[in-house]
C-alpha cells in the first residue's frame, strides 16, 4: 500500500454533484406556462370561428338580397306598381304556384315575395338566424333590407339602417343588417321608362 507522503497536499474532496433533471418547481412554472398558451389557442380559434360565422352571414344576406333584386328586375312593371314592397311575409303560400305554372306579373310578384321570405326563414344549415326581410321605397330607391341576429341573443327589431354605416352593425342589439339599394330610375305602370 502506498504511503502518503508527508507534507504533500491532500485531494480536496468533490462535493457530490446533484442528480441531472428537473425540479419540481421548474416543471411546475412550464406547465403554468403551457397551460396559458393553450387557453390563447383556443380563444384565438373561438374568436375566428365567430368572425368566420359572421362573414357567411355576411355573405348569405348579400347573396339573398341579390335574388330579390334580380326578382324585380325580371318583372319591373310590377316594381313601378309597387307590388314588392312588403315588410313581413305573406300568408300562405300564393296560387298559383309559378315555379311550375304560367302567371301574371301581379302573381309573379305575389309569388317572388313568399318564395324570398322562404328563404329567409329557412332553417337549414347554412340560413341566417332569426332573419328577416323587407323592401321599402326611399328618396326613388328600393331598398331591399336583411336583417339576422349574429349573435344568437334572441335579439329583434328593425333598429338598423343599411344605408347608415354606423347603424349597420349595431352593438346594442347585435342586430345586423344588409341594405341592397335598387334604382330603376323612373318607370311607369308598364315598367317603360318614363318619357
Amino acid at each position: 500500500m502506498p504511503g502518503r507522503v508527508a507534507g504533500a497536499p491532500s485531494a480536496p474532496v468533490a462535493a457530490p454533484r446533484p442528480a441531472p433533471g428537473f425540479t419540481l418547481l421548474e416543471v411546475m412554472i412550464s406547465l403554468v406556462v403551457l397551460a396559458i398558451g393553450v387557453m390563447g389557442i383556443i380563444g384565438l380559434q373561438t374568436s375566428t370561428y365567430k368572425q368566420l360565422q359572421s362573414s357567411q352571414n355576411f355573405s348569405r344576406a348579400a347573396m339573398l338580397a341579390g335574388d330579390m333584386a334580380d326578382r324585380m328586375l325580371a318583372n319591373q312593371g310590377q316594381v313601378a306598381a309597387d307590388a314588392y314592397l312588403h315588410d313581413d311575409a305573406p300568408d300562405g303560400v300564393p296560387s298559383p304556384d309559378c315555379s311550375s305554372a304560367a302567371c301574371t306579373p301581379a302573381q309573379l310578384a305575389a309569388y317572388d315575395i313568399w318564395y324570398w321570405q322562404a328563404e329567409l326563414r329557412d332553417e337549414g344549415p347554412g340560413s341566417l338566424p332569426d332573419a328577416s326581410g323587407e323592401v321599402y321605397l326611399e328618396d326613388g330607391e328600393y331598398i331591399i333590407m336583411v336583417r339576422w341576429n349574429d349573435s344568437l341573443d334572441l335579439a329583434t327589431g328593425e333598429a338598423c339602417d343599411a344605408l347608415d354605416p354606423g347603424d349597420v352593425q349595431d352593438p346594442d342589439d347585435d342586430l345586423d343588417c344588409y341594405g341592397y339599394a335598387l334604382n330603376l330610375g323612373c318607370l311607369d305602370a308598364l315598367g317603360a321608362p318614363c318619357p
